[in-house]
């Protein structure tokens, strides 16, 4: 037996004798490997990575039981075979990397949770802290126009002195309009006054406000994001995308060779650009605050009818012609108290029944950006389409803000970034969204299964949830319930 097969496996796998275990202290790009070979090989995980270890592949440095190379040269022929060479991407999937990203713009932000939704984000909140002066990002293009730079520059310093000034009125407002709890300590009530005053006064920042996040994605997901973000026509985007190439490569290399811009997305989209331009409109379509909506309500019996058709292939075993045929003939009612029986022990952490996915509405919302950022980022499997940041939409005054009388110097501000937008708008339409403030609405057209509002309807109407987004799936939920009322009983199931 050569000292090559005396490696420990037990440092790679956390046990040598049971069915499920975890593998460790492997190059992400190793662990791809081992996870492809399955589909080729009868051996199992450890088999096949006993192998690998004792093929000298992976330099093991019998001391320390670590991988002494960043990654296998056997894991770089593998993945340039199967993934980069015949398109095998299912195999990236099994590679992660965990990526910290700081110090990029609010607009930027959203683009990278946009670009792929198989990635998982947390980010910087600015409903709970408390943003500093001068954390703006500055587009470098503006360096040709100095001109409109230190306007670019006055307007977020402007932006910062009403954040302050919002943030006093909201407190001293808040200070005699919210009690304390009758269990509740003067620091924690201090602390919730806090948060309401950040929810509101971030109203008026821009996405030029900068911003940090961690994300994680397997390398499937991260090589599509790269893509999109290269595919970006704002250039912070696209410079972010190498600097995440730059870092994911030390973790995943092989998997993100070749990663470059797009073609059919910016030619499309320039395309697309000038054939539709000629309908653009400027004149304002001045929303209040939130407004949600259905453009497509399927009919509430041909919904029930359809639940009920795929629960009878579930749970009697039909094919599908002979549910379809008993669901036909069942009276409303009953069909009723099917989906009733579907739905009725749903609790507020549990998620319905998938029969619920074949059912799908669409809708349209105009919301703010601050709304939006919340909406990107905690929704499940509903697909957008959304405008560019515009101002033409209108904007949302927060209520507390209205309440303590400081709407007039709130107003007085997105007035004044309205104005600069234009002036930017007129050079470069690209540079302009970075002046669209938090309160200002985006156009948001979105599809989603009853499934999927029944996770936002009880995510976004619980008492926790934020003001703004509560609002807007309110106004949906309550449409839903009059137009579909059994199956809309329930989704909202965190209001205490």
């Amino acid at each position: 037996m050569n000292e090559k097969s005396r490696v420990d496996l037990s440092r790679y796998v956390s046990n040598l004798d049971r069915n499920v275990y975890t593998i460790f202290n492997l190059p992400e790009e190793v662990i791809a490997v081992i996870f492809a070979y399955v589909s080729r090989s009868p051996a199992s995980f450890r088999d096949n990575l006993r192998k690998l270890l004792e093929d000298e592949e992976l330099a093991v440095d019998m001391n320390s039981g670590s991988i002494a190379t960043a990654f296998s040269e056997k894991a770089a022929r593998f993945h340039e075979k199967w993934v980069v060479g015949y398109g095998h991407s299912s195999v990236a999937e099994h590679a992660v990397a965990h990526i910290g990203i700081e110090r990029i713009s609010r607009l930027a932000s959203a683009e990278l949770e946009l670009a792929n939704s198989f990635n998982s984000f947390t980010e910087y909140s600015q409903r709970y802290q408390r943003p500093r002066r001068g954390d703006v990002y500055v587009p470098p293009e503006l360096d040709e126009v100095p001109e409109l730079k230190s306007l670019f520059l006055s307007l977020n310093e402007e932006a910062f002195d009403v954040y302050e000034r919002l943030m006093t009125g909201l407190t001293n407002h808040l200070e005699k309009t919210e009690k304390r709890g009758e269990n509740e300590t003067e620091r924690a009530w201090r602390l919730r006054l806090e948060k309401i005053a950040f929810e509101d006064a971030r109203y008026v920042l821009t996405l030029a406000t900068l911003t940090n996040l961690g994300m994680t994605g397997n390398g499937r997901a991260l090589r599509d994001t790269l893509v999109r973000l290269l595919s970006s026509p704002h250039e912070e985007c696209r410079r972010l995308a190498r600097e995440m190439e730059r870092e994911i490569s030390r973790v995943i290399p092989t998997l993100l060779k070749y990663v470059n811009p797009n073609e059919y997305l910016t030619e499309t989209r320039d395309s697309l650009k000038n054939r539709l331009s000629r309908f653009r409109k400027e004149e304002p379509v001045r929303e209040k605050g939130p407004s949600a909506r259905f453009t497509f309500l399927p009919d509430y019996e041909d919904c029930l009818t359809e639940l009920a058709t795929h629960l009878l292939v579930r749970e009697a075993s039909l094919s599908w012609e002979e549910a379809a045929r008993v669901s036909a003939g069942l009276a409303p009612e009953e069909k009723e108290q099917i989906a009733e029986e579907a739905l009725s022990r749903l609790r507020f952490f549990d998620n319905p029944l998938d029969e619920l996915h074949h059912l799908t509405y669409r809708m349209e919302m105009k919301i703010s950006e601050a709304n939006w950022h919340q909406l990107l980022r905690h929704n499940r499997r509903t697909h957008f389409s959304f405008s560019e940041p515009v101002i033409r939409f209108g904007y949302t005054v927060p209520p507390h803000i209205r309440e303590a009388g400081l709407e007039e110097p709130f107003c007085a501000f997105i007035a004044r970034a309205e104005d600069v937008y234009r002036r930017l708008e007129a050079w470069n339409p690209l540079i302009a969204r970075y002046a669209v403030t938090n309160a200002h609405h985006r156009q948001v057209t979105a599809s989603a299964t009853l499934w999927e509002l029944y996770h936002l309807i009880n995510l976004r109407t619980s008492p926790e949830a934020q003001w703004d987004i509560r609002e807007t799936f309110e106004q949906l939920h309550r449409r839903l319930r009059k137009a579909h009322p059994v199956l809309a009983r329930f989704a909202k199931r965190r209001s205490g």
